[in-house]
């Protein structure tokens, strides 16, 4: 009797879901850290490569915009907090509304969203890359560490944290994905209004932080972008017997 319960259960649509996101969070944490390197030179060249890249475009303005809001202590931990804490609980929110509002678009949206991790993971392993934080010779500055005494660098979080997965950013990525759907699903002015505002405020959050250059934003705004059109006109027809379009 037992059995046939707990049988039952997981043939339930919702509780396959979970599992199938929490296999694919679990892949994926775990691919960043078998990603970590030790070749520090690599990494911080092609930081340096980064830096180079914004000057000579016109786009280095993170030390401007990080030294604004380190005038602002209480400001800077509030977004040192929003940075450790709200980007996987957003996320996994975000799917459970989806799911529940438009349940026939959500597996289309789910494996986007799946396979633009596993296109990061191999960027990770092939292009390492520090973070502005550890840039210390430039004017970056550590606020989790220096300002939050949160320490990436020592302790059980540096086991599990990929030091130089900066490229591309998905902390940017996701939030760039959550926000298109909210406003291309939804009607609802709020949600629209909401789907604007979260990647900007993530934007906002890991430039000020020093966790991300602005090209590594780019980079994962660019991962989700080409996952979409890689599964919607090359891997889509393998995994959906019914087509939907994503649209209000």
């Amino acid at each position: 009797m037992s059995d046939n319960i707990i049988i039952a259960f997981f043939k339930k649509k919702w509780v396959r879901e979970i599992l199938i996101f929490l296999i694919a969070l679990g892949i994926y944490q775990l691919s960043r850290i078998l990603a970590i390197t030790d070749d520090e030179e690599t990494v911080f060249r092609h930081a340096m490569d980064i830096v180079n890249f914004e000057k000579a475009t016109g786009m280095f303005i993170e030390i401007p915009i990080q030294q604004w809001f380190l005038e602002r202590i209480e400001l800077l931990k509030g977004l040192n907090q929003f940075y450790m804490k709200a980007h996987l609980p957003v996320t996994i929110l975000f799917f459970v509304f989806l799911y529940n509002k438009h349940r026939d678009k959500y597996p289309y949206i789910r494996n986007v969203f799946l396979l633009a991790n596993f296109i990061a993971i191999f960027i990770y392993i092939f292009y390492p890359c520090a973070p502005p934080r550890m840039l210390n010779d430039l004017g970056f500055v550590d606020t989790l560490r220096d300002i939050s005494a949160v320490d990436l660098y020592e302790g059980n979080l540096s086991k599990t944290f990929n030091q130089y997965a900066a490229v591309p950013s998905m902390h940017f990525g996701y939030s760039f994905f959550i926000g298109y759907v909210l406003i291309r699903l939804f009607k609802n002015w709020i949600v629209k209004i909401l789907g604007f505002l979260y990647p900007i405020t993530v934007l906002i959050v890991i430039v000020a932080t020093g966790n991300h250059f602005i090209v590594d934003a780019i980079a994962g705004g660019l991962v989700v972008i080409a996952a979409y059109y890689i599964y919607k006109f090359g891997l889509r027809k393998y995994f959906e017997k019914e087509k939907v379009s994503l649209t209000g």
